[in-house]
């Protein structure tokens, strides 16, 4: 599918040909329609459910930022990629976040899930600051 905004100029070494950021458009646009077509909501999620390794979506996500020329649909662009950081290594089961009411229900604890719970939002946290950091950067190549 052609781009418009294919550039051979780019500022990220290793990505000065124009098929390897067709390749990184692709890439996106099949998370984003992965994304689309997957209701994850809040929800924390395994890798193994992506469509491709999260690294590689990840630089190619990198990749189309800092070659896309307007500044509003890189801060879009952006804005879609941190939604990776839902997704964890070996998580196993989806974790499900929703708001619930506790009125005349005893909430039942079981200390291990809170435990990954509470390991499972902090992993979530962390990975959305470096995910914030990495595309950050290239927001700033992207405006050169």
């Amino acid at each position: 599918m052609p781009h418009e905004r294919l550039s051979t100029d780019l500022a990220r070494p290793g990505y000065r040909d124009a098929w390897t950021l067709e390749a990184a458009h692709e890439t996106v646009n099949d998370y984003l329609r992965f994304v689309r077509d997957t209701v994850v909501g809040s929800d924390l999620v395994d890798e193994v459910e992506l469509p491709l390794p999260k690294p590689i979506i990840v630089e190619a996500f990198r990749n189309v930022i800092a070659a896309e020329d307007r500044r509003e649909m890189r801060v879009l662009l952006m804005k879609a990629a941190l939604t990776l950081s839902q997704y964890h290594v070996r998580l196993g089961e989806r974790i499900r976040i929703k708001a619930t009411t506790t009125s005349g229900r005893r909430l039942q604890a079981d200390s291990r899930f809170a435990q990954k719970f509470s390991r499972s939002l902090e992993a979530t946290a962390a990975e959305r600051l470096r995910l914030t950091e990495l595309f950050q950067s290239d927001l700033k190549l992207g405006t050169h």
